[in-house]
């Protein structure tokens, strides 16, 4: 049964949860088990998928045992048997069509320190590759170069897979993924005449769900740049398949808190669909 990791950034929670429930081909769904995990269990939960979670050094043995055991036993019974093997065979090329999906979330506040978050990337990917018939890192560029993603990661027992918009350009950051691509980003960006703007999705607003957010250090990193009266602009990302019932009420206070207008554009789930469907569909191909 093929495998996919999946190494993503907690920004783009609603985005995978949303392409994981959307995919009737997953068999097994594990979850690394971590400080950023319980939320983003719950929505998995919610739309009524079934995650195994385990901490990572436990988790990565177990899927790894799960699989072998899976395919092993079939292949023991049959191999001896002519008739057998070929019922084996239909039944191994259905196999091909269930997927593993591994997910390990790291926390979104690795984009405080780039070379942190690319320190961090790396080696859970490196991890992963282990286990892995393919590796979806599910980032933009934020901040490092692909090229030098793509040649640090290239000794990886299994290829790596990126966030790609339609013009088949790894996206720029998360808020290039919830617009659907970099260029449809410059537009956006075009449509403020010069002023400086803050692009909102749910999970970029999700610290307003704090008692105190003026606590928190999420407001304390966006006050150091946004009292500049450049930033005027608060674009509202909505995005029907996002379930998140404080967006309407965080965007109205942040907008409040700063000082911003608010101008609703339209966001999509295109760039986060079509990346993980040729991941998948690159694997499928591989085991043929």
């Amino acid at each position: 049964m093929p495998l996919l990791s999946i190494v993503a950034c907690e920004m783009l929670e609603d985005e995978l949860v949303h392409v994981l429930s959307t995919d009737l081909e997953i068999k097994r769904l594990f979850v690394v088990e971590n400080r950023n995990s319980f939320r983003f269990v719950q929505k998995l939960k919610s739309e009524n998928l079934k995650p195994f979670t385990f901490s990572s050094d436990r988790l990565y043995p177990i899927v790894l045992e799960n699989n072998r055991r899976s395919s092993g036993r079939f292949v023991k019974l049959f191999s001896d048997i002519p008739i057998l093997r070929q019922i084996y065979g239909s039944f191994n090329k259905k196999k091909q069509q269930e997927l593993t999906v591994v997910v390990n979330l790291l926390r979104k506040d690795l984009h405080s320190d780039i070379d942190n978050l690319q320190y961090e990337v790396y080696l859970n990917a490196r991890e992963m590759s282990q286990i892995s018939d393919g590796i979806l890192l599910f980032y933009g560029k934020c901040g490092y170069s692909p090229e030098k993603v793509r040649d640090d990661l290239h000794g990886l027992d299994c290829p790596v897979y990126f966030l790609r918009d339609d013009e088949r350009n790894i996206v720029d950051d998360c808020v290039s993924v919830a617009l659907g691509g970099n260029d449809v980003y410059k537009k956006t960006m075009l449509l403020g005449n010069g002023r400086g703007a803050i692009y909102a999705t749910p999970m970029w607003l999700s610290s307003m769900n704090e008692t105190d957010y003026k606590s928190t250090a999420s407001y304390q990193n966006a006050k150091k740049y946004l009292s500049s009266p450049m930033y005027s602009l608060l674009f509202k990302i909505n995005n029907q398949n996002c379930k998140d019932n404080n967006f309407d009420r965080n965007t109205s206070e942040f907008a409040k808190i700063f000082d911003m207008e608010i101008i609703n554009t339209e966001g999509t789930m295109d760039v986060a669909i079509n990346s993980y469907m040729k991941a998948k569909i690159d694997i499928y191909e591989s085991m043929e």
